[in-house]
Formats: structure tokens, sequence, C-alpha cells
């Protein structure tokens, strides 16, 4: 077999190693609420890689954020189930707004509501919808429990629970 034949491994490639370390990057920015290392010189410098490796698979920042959103889809967090759908939805709430108030979020969101691209949108709804279908279990095991009304849609209702506390965040 000559060296044709044989598949050769590109250091720095698009492997998963490489994707890891840039996603640690974004992600340690993000924590740490510092925007101005969103960017793609600053993420590469941070993820040990060259910035044409970012650019070639992501091309910009919001497409970092983007493939960090589909990344975390679905949405498998713990959920509360107390067998008490009101201290279980404070529980949810309560979680939410700490999350929310994190450097992170304090990042992200305002970045992700901003965003024109159809990429980072795209992403951001899929996680969204994850995110709020996944919750509503809480509100689907109190409907088979009896504990709440069968006709109510419980992705409309963790949506309703939640929609001021990000509407808070994003707009004053």
């Amino acid at each position: 077999m000559d060296g044709v034949d044989r598949v050769r491994t590109r250091p720095g490639g698009r492997n998963a190693d490489v994707r890891e370390r840039v996603f640690a990057a974004v992600r340690e920015a993000l924590e740490h609420g510092d925007p101005a290392a969103l960017t793609i010189d600053e993420v590469a410098r941070r993820a040990g890689v060259h910035k044409a490796t970012i650019y070639r698979r992501w091309l910009t920042t919001a497409g970092l954020v983007a493939d960090l959103l589909i990344a975390l889809t679905p949405v498998k967090t713990p959920l509360p189930d107390t067998g008490d759908l009101h201290r279980d939805l404070l529980d949810i709430a309560t979680r939410v707004a700490d999350t929310i108030a994190s450097p992170m979020s304090q990042t992200m969101l305002p970045l992700v509501a901003a965003s024109s691209g159809d990429r980072l949108a795209q992403a951001a709804a899929g996680y969204w919808a994850s995110l709020f279908d996944h919750t509503a279990t809480v509100i689907r095991r109190a409907q088979h429990r009896g504990h709440a009304a069968a006709d109510v849609d419980p992705v409309h209702a963790i949506e309703s629970l939640l929609a001021p506390i990000y509407l808070h965040t994003l707009v004053t």
C-alpha cells in the first residue's frame, strides 16, 4: 500500500477534539460575560487552533454560537417532580431566572436576539423548542395525575410562564 491509499489525518482539522476545544473557548467567553472574547481571533487563541480552522468550519461568531446551540439540543436537564404542580413551576421559574442572570445568558441572549442570520435563528428556534417541550413535561405529568386541566397546551403554558422572565432580560 503506498502513501496515496492511506488515510491522512489533518492536524487541526474539523475533528471532535478541535470542535470541543473551540466550543470550550466559546463557552468560557460566554460564562465570563465577555462578548469581546467572542471574536474569531480570540476564540482561536483560546482554543489553540488557527483562525483559518474556525473560518472554514463556522465562518462567523454567529456560526459558532449556532453550532453550540445545536450541540446543546435536545435539552435534557433534570426537572422537578414533587407531585405539586405549583411548587414544580415555581422551581422551574426560579431556575430559569437564575440561569438568565448568569453572565453566559446575559451575553448570549442579546446576541441571539439581535442576530439576523438564518443559521443562528434556526439553531436558537430549535433550542428553544426543545427547551420548552422538555420543560412542559412537568405540566404533562400533572395532567396525567389529574392535577392540571387536560385542555391546556403544556408547551404554551411553559412559554407563558417563562416569557416575562426572558422579556425582562432582553427589553429592560
